[in-house]
């Protein structure tokens, strides 16, 4: 089955189980400077991707033709979510941008 076929739980599990391996979890510049600015860490990203949920459902990005998913992980003290692309034929999380709402 492809990864758009994918309901969002399955999709939320695939993603959890690429994460459970932080070497598949690829952060790019983008994503780097909006961590900085919001002070994410690292650490945060990776716990969003492994506990994470998927709430909206994904879309296939026209321009790349990856699976963009929105992984949401409610914490304590903020919200952190994620987005990451996936492709078929790369195992790893693309982490494009990430975002934090204070509760």
């Amino acid at each position: 089955m492809r990864l758009d076929e994918l309901s969002n739980t399955a999709l939320q599990r695939h993603v959890r189980a690429l994460a459970a391996d932080s070497g598949k979890v690829f952060i790019t510049e983008h994503a780097r400077d909006r961590m900085r600015e919001r002070g994410i860490s690292d650490l945060e990203v990776i716990e969003c991707l492994r506990h994470g949920v998927i709430q909206r459902p994904p879309q296939v990005d026209r321009k790349t033709g990856h699976l963009k998913c929105r992984m949401e992980h409610f914490g304590p003290s903020r919200n952190v979510a994620v987005v990451a692309a996936l492709d078929e034929a790369n195992p790893d999380v693309v982490v494009v941008t990430v975002m934090t709402r204070t509760r």
